[in-house]
């Protein structure tokens, strides 16, 4: 049985020292909460369960108006995340990222979220009616890292870019790691 925890571990602020500052208010804090309890809280990982296991102040609803807050760039920290951990594993012998693109969707069921859409993909594929999205990861030996994903919006909205596009956007923004002598680009061929 885990005991609650009433105070943040030193190395958890120490991991996050470096990371961007996106944040206003105490959602920093909040946010290297939610991280630590994803790894440490027993169970099922939703926000209720998670907060059962911190200090009475933070609750559920804190870490869903975290989740749920708009001013923060979420691509900046998949970015800021990706970097230092490419930068602590350890590099291959032949010095070769291999990096895949794939697109993939998440169902949804409300139906007030701007950016949802419903439909097939093509005409072999099922209806489907949630989030869709492009995501980049980066492979060497036995390890697959995401360095990159956006939300692929619906046709009908003004800022509307096709899967390949955003693809190609994320790959021309990846940095790779200074041990690697060579990017090597795939994608779903479907």
């Amino acid at each position: 049985m885990l005991i609650a925890f009433t105070y943040l571990p030193g190395f958890v602020t120490m991991v996050f020292r470096g990371m961007p500052t996106v944040w206003r208010g105490r959602h920093r804090l909040i946010f290297c909460w939610l991280i630590f309890m994803q790894a440490v809280s027993p169970g099922c990982k939703t926000l209720e369960e998670m907060a059962r296991w911190t200090p009475a102040t933070l609750t559920a609803w804190r870490f869903g108006r975290l989740l749920k807050a708009a001013y923060w760039n979420v691509h900046l920290l998949v970015h800021w995340l990706a970097q230092d951990l490419l930068a602590t594993l350890p590099a291959p012998a032949n010095g070769i990222l291999h990096l895949f693109g794939d697109g993939s969707h998440a169902d949804k069921r409300g139906t007030k979220n701007p950016v949802v859409q419903k439909g097939r993909i093509s005409q072999h594929h099922p209806w489907f009616f949630g989030l869709r999205f492009v995501l980049v990861m980066a492979a060497w030996d036995g390890y697959r890292v995401p360095v990159g994903f956006r939300l692929i919006l619906p046709k009908r909205h003004a800022a509307y870019r096709s899967e390949n596009v955003l693809f190609r956007e994320m790959v021309e923004a990846f940095v790779p790691p200074s041990w690697a002598t060579l990017v090597m680009v795939g994608g779903d061929a479907a």
